[in-house]
């Protein structure tokens, strides 16, 4: 059996996180979740075996915005997904470095399919 793939969840929205968390697992996937930009820089640097790093742009405290290029060094080998609302940052430095942008309005199965495609 393939091993479980490892996503982490950054997000200030509970209920969005909760629902991605339970979503997601069903799918097969092993979810975590922070909601602040330096909470998941400290997260990823106890957890190095992330495979998808999910990133809301706008956040309080930290948002994912400023903590962008951090997370690319300290998990350089894991899938960074930009998961916003404001898709206006589609043809910024953001969306064009990560792995891949999905607008929150496009859903949850729009999310699937790009997780899918970029950890098959």
């Amino acid at each position: 059996m393939a091993e479980k793939k490892k996503i982490v969840i950054a997000d200030d929205s509970k209920e969005i996180c909760q629902i991605l968390e339970t979503i997601l697992t069903r799918e097969g996937y092993i979810v975590d979740y922070v909601h602040d930009g330096f909470s998941l820089l400290t997260y990823l640097k106890t957890n190095q075996d992330i495979d998808v790093v999910i990133l809301d742009l706008i956040m309080p405290e930290k948002g994912g915005i400023s903590v962008f290029e951090t997370v690319r060094s300290i998990a350089p080998a894991s899938k960074l997904i930009i998961y916003t609302g404001y898709s206006n940052y589609k043809h910024t430095v953001f969306g064009r470095e990560a792995d891949a942008f999905v607008n929150k309005v496009d859903g949850v199965k729009e999310l699937l399919g790009v997780i899918e495609k970029l950890i098959k």
